[in-house]
């Protein structure tokens, strides 16, 4: 299937979103997936590709500091201007284009809780949405002196990035998959400060009013996730008031879709979004 890609310029700024856009011929659903932290959309080609088979339409744009957006790598202003910027992407531009009026959102680890925050601003037009391996608390310990420099950054250097010493054999068991990412240059393993502690407080607010979220939610978590706590991932789900629906792959790591349970992770997906 041919995928377009394009630049956005948000209006009223200097900020460029790069996306991709899949759509099949007779698709009437439009799906936004979210990536995580430190990778990019291309990285959901599959996922894309797999989704439009099933008469699902997919929008996967790059958030700033990433990808083909722009920004420094690795520098988000807040997590509340990544949703306001793919918002205003989808509504203003994606949805005209195609002649749709809804959209559901599809979001991995940070895209997960940049998801979150978006259905707790409860949109016009948003349907479902699908958090996967949701990034609302880390699933390691920090290094303490880190956390106290980046204090102390957070007021006279805001936008310093520092490596996040993230473990890419934790992504998945397929050593391939692994492979790419450490090789891919379009990843990167850098977190500005003013991002670090922008995702405590947009966890922090979606965590304290899990009732702000009205449309249906699927959580999808991986058994083995040592990259994202579990524990907090599903407390935020049980205080969700309205419908919703969890699974939880046994024996996987943090990208469930790129690990052998894919298949059947996906296929939740498209149940879901069809419902």
């Amino acid at each position: 299937m041919n995928v377009r890609e394009d630049l956005w310029d948000v209006p009223g700024t200097r900020r460029r979103l790069a996306y991709q856009l899949w759509w099949p011929a007779g698709a009437t659903r439009l799906l936004v997936v979210l990536h995580g932290y430190g990778e990019h959309s291309g990285r959901y080609a599959s996922v894309a590709e797999t989704l439009s088979r099933d008469g699902v339409g997919v929008l996967a744009p790059d958030h700033v500091g990433h990808g083909r957006s722009s920004g420094a790598r690795g520098d988000i202003e807040s997590v509340s201007r990544v949703v306001e910027d793919e918002t205003a992407l989808v509504c203003a531009h994606i949805l005209p284009t195609l002649g749709v009026r809804e959209y559901s959102v599809f979001g991995h680890s940070f895209g997960g809780l940049a998801g979150i925050v978006w259905a707790m601003r409860q949109p016009a037009g948003m349907r479902r949405l699908i958090v996967q391996s949701p990034l609302l608390q880390v699933g390691f310990p920090l290094p303490s002196q880190k956390l106290a420099a980046a204090r102390v950054l957070r007021r006279w250097w805001p936008t310093c990035s520092v490596a996040m010493d993230l473990d890419a054999a934790a992504l998945s068991h397929d050593a391939d998959i692994v492979r790419a990412y450490q090789q891919d240059p379009l990843v990167h393993n850098r977190m500005s400060v003013r991002s670090y502690f922008s995702l405590l407080e947009a966890s922090d607010a979606a965590l304290a009013a899990p009732e702000q979220v009205r449309v249906p939610v699927l959580m999808l978590l991986a058994g083995q996730d040592r990259i994202v706590s579990l524990p907090v991932a599903r407390q935020w789900f049980d205080l969700l008031p309205g419908e919703k629906s969890f699974r939880m792959f046994d024996g996987a790591y943090h990208e469930l879709h790129h690990e052998p349970v894919r298949d059947q992770a996906l296929a939740a997906a498209v149940q879901w979004l069809a419902a």
